[in-house]
């Protein structure tokens, strides 16, 4: 077959097959790559790395961890002992962003309607949609969670309410007593409690949530624990909630080597996440005074990174990629356009260097 006859085939394979039409419109989240010679990557909220030797983990797990289904099960037990509650209530996910999606597709359905305070992590409103909800934004660009708006969206429709906190990209965080006016408030809606950075804030809400009937924490190893690259996360609230969240997806999440390097970190992590969190507390601080007299307009944050609006976003972002270093850029998002999110890396050459 003629190279022009197999391109004509490609481009037009699929057209008669059905798709649901809440996915068709969906684009593949793509943010934006500042450069090919990026050595300092500081647009993904990475943590600076876990001190576990994942070369010893894969030995200490045997040949036989390659070829047999993996089982999370010792993990989900010490994370429940961990917080305190029953192991039927916690759940490990491919990442923390699995287990939003897994929630999404628990709760939310066509005629159903997820209340998101925007801007936010931008998965979130895409899982909803994916879904078939529908998504009532509300503003939340800093400052205390829009609890009074959130409330007036409440209906009989709605079946979910965002509170990821501290929020991303912005780093504005909520309180306890959001969480229980929301749970008193919709008492028929899941609170979705996104915690990725719960680590760097001045409060963590988990043990809040976890005390209210109708919410779902979700948590990562990715950030503060240091494990992206491993794909693990975990959802916790309702055992009736995370058992249908359990029964949606694919029966083994994570890999053996993943669970077990989650497991590690687990109980290491007294040992070094105190120190990291104090590390990128501190350089957010300093991070924010610098943009502060360099002209720039730094958002309060309680997360591992700063947002910033500049005269000239493009232009640092593409003076920063000229140095080595990226940091993120938000095109598409009108409320953004003028905004750059920084991560604090941890590490003082790095913090030196940006």
């Amino acid at each position: 077959m003629s190279a022009a006859r197999t391109s004509e085939l490609g481009a037009g394979q699929g057209a008669g097959i059905f798709l649901r039409p809440a996915v068709v419109g969906l684009a593949p989240y793509a943010p934006p790559v500042p450069g090919p010679r990026i050595d300092l990557a500081l647009d993904a909220n990475e943590g600076p790395g876990a001190p576990i030797d994942l070369g010893a983990i894969a030995s200490r797990l045997g040949p036989d961890a390659g070829r047999r289904y993996p089982s999370a099960a010792a993990l989900q037990a010490e994370l429940a002992g961990r917080f305190g509650v029953d192991a039927s209530r916690v759940l490990v996910t491919a990442g923390g962003d699995e287990a939003i999606d897994r929630a999404c597709r628990v709760c939310l359905e066509p005629g159903r309607e997820l209340i998101l305070p925007t801007p936010t992590f931008e998965m979130i409103g895409r899982y909803a949609r994916a879904a078939g909800a529908r998504v009532l934004e509300t503003p939340w660009a800093g400052g205390p969670y829009p609890i009074e708006a959130v409330l007036g969206l409440v209906s009989e429709r709605t079946s979910m309410i965002a509170v990821v906190s501290p929020n991303n990209p912005t780093g504005a965080a909520a309180r306890a007593g959001d969480l229980a006016l929301l749970a008193a408030g919709a008492p028929g809606a899941v609170l979705l409690v996104d915690l990725a950075y719960a680590e760097f804030a001045d409060e963590d809400l988990t043990e809040a949530a976890l005390a209210l009937p109708n919410a779902v924490v979700v948590r990562t190893f990715s950030k503060a624990l240091g494990l992206a690259g491993l794909r693990v996360g975990y959802a916790m609230g309702p055992a009736r909630i995370v058992r249908a969240m359990r029964s949606v997806a694919s029966p083994y999440p994570v890999s053996a080597l993943s669970a077990g390097a989650a497991s590690e970190a687990l109980r290491l992590a007294g040992t070094y996440v105190p120190g990291t969190v104090s590390r990128i507390r501190e350089e957010r601080e300093r991070l924010t005074v610098l943009l502060g007299e360099l002209g720039a307009r730094p958002h309060p944050s309680q997360a591992n990174f700063v947002l910033a609006e500049f005269d000239d976003a493009d232009g640092v972002w593409r003076a920063l990629a000229a140095l080595g270093i990226g940091v993120r850029r938000f095109i598409a998002d009108p409320v953004l356009k003028n905004a750059l999110r920084i991560t604090c890396p941890g590490e003082g050459r790095s913090f030196e260097r940006l």
